[in-house]
């Protein structure tokens, strides 16, 4: 089992910068640049939205960190291996950037340029990755240079096609379960109809504004909890089915309220309680159903616990 997996939260996260030590200087200051670069445009560009940005940003900074550990322990092997050839695909990916650019420039029909030309920097910022640590060093850091590429520039509009349908899941969860206890309301997609009213869920009750902020926080608890890179994988997959039920509980809370309280029921104070609850909910369901995957790693003052009682028996 890895040293790291052994420490509590966050330190075992913390342990892994070590592994730092394995990225060629020439690398680091490429990944390093790219998020500088995201970073600037984060803030100049996002405006009043850019928290949420920041927080994908450290996701991709953490998946950065974590991706060193499939490096070559020897960073002068890495970088003893990539030969005229071993950079060939570097230059490929160069040069498909370049002609896409140039599309981009004289204005094809039919092609999204803003699309585009976000994958073009994709292929360029691949290519130094893949000219400085080769082709392995462009998958390993794929995900995280995609986040800052492709992700971070089109969160809007990634958002609005995840938000319908959190939306209707959520709707759907919430309204069969308070019509089990006996409570007049229906549903129509995303709207609620109660006997003398209607509930619209808009945007800011599907999660995706707390999306971001979970994203980040189940990746490092994942991380925490597991040596296997399967395990935490399907671990991460279950953030999905917790937001959806945490959700549908913060509508139907909602509701009821709604019935008590009437419109004082859709305050500021109480919804943005109940985000931040949904935020807590959800981590806290994660965190609970780690345990009972096969590589789940205890911290060591628990281990430490077993093993006295198991010496006593």
């Amino acid at each position: 089992m890895p040293q790291y997996a052994k420490l509590s939260f966050p330190f075992d996260f913390l342990a892994r910068f070590t592994y730092l030590r394995r990225l060629p200087w020439q690398l680091a200051v490429v990944l390093l640049l790219i998020l500088l670069a995201t970073l600037v445009h984060t803030l100049t560009v996002a405006a009043g939205d850019w928290d949420k940005a920041m927080v994908l940003l450290l996701l991709a900074a953490a998946l950065m960190v974590n991706s060193c550990r499939f490096l070559p322990e020897d960073k002068t092997v890495l970088l003893q291996r990539l030969t005229w050839r071993q950079r060939l695909p570097a230059w490929g990916m160069l040069l498909l950037a370049v002609g896409i650019f140039l599309a981009i420039l004289q204005g094809s029909a039919g092609i999204q340029l803003e699309t585009l030309s976000h994958f073009s920097i994709l292929l360029l910022l691949l290519a130094a990755c893949a000219y400085w640590g080769g082709m392995q060093a462009c998958w390993i850091f794929f995900l995280p240079v995609g986040i800052c590429a492709l992700v971070l520039p089109n969160r809007e509009l990634i958002a609005l096609a995840v938000s319908f349908p959190l939306r209707l899941l959520s709707t759907i969860v919430s309204v069969e379960a308070l019509q089990l206890f006996g409570l007049d309301v229906a549903y129509h997609l995303t709207s609620i109809y109660l006997p003398d009213s209607e509930i619209a869920i808009t945007d800011a009750c599907s999660g995706i504004d707390q999306l971001e902020v979970l994203l980040f926080l189940g990746y490092l608890l994942v991380k925490s909890q597991h040596t296997s890179k399967r395990w935490s994988f399907i671990h991460y997959l279950l953030m999905l089915p917790a937001v959806i039920l945490i959700n549908a509980l913060r509508i139907a809370v909602t509701i009821l309220l709604f019935t008590f309280m009437g419109e004082a029921a859709f305050d500021d104070i109480i919804h943005t309680s109940l985000g931040y609850s949904l935020v807590l909910a959800v981590t806290v369901l994660l965190w609970w159903t780690g345990r009972f995957f096969p590589d789940y790693a205890e911290a060591p003052e628990k281990l430490e616990q077993k093993h006295v009682q198991g010496a006593d028996a």
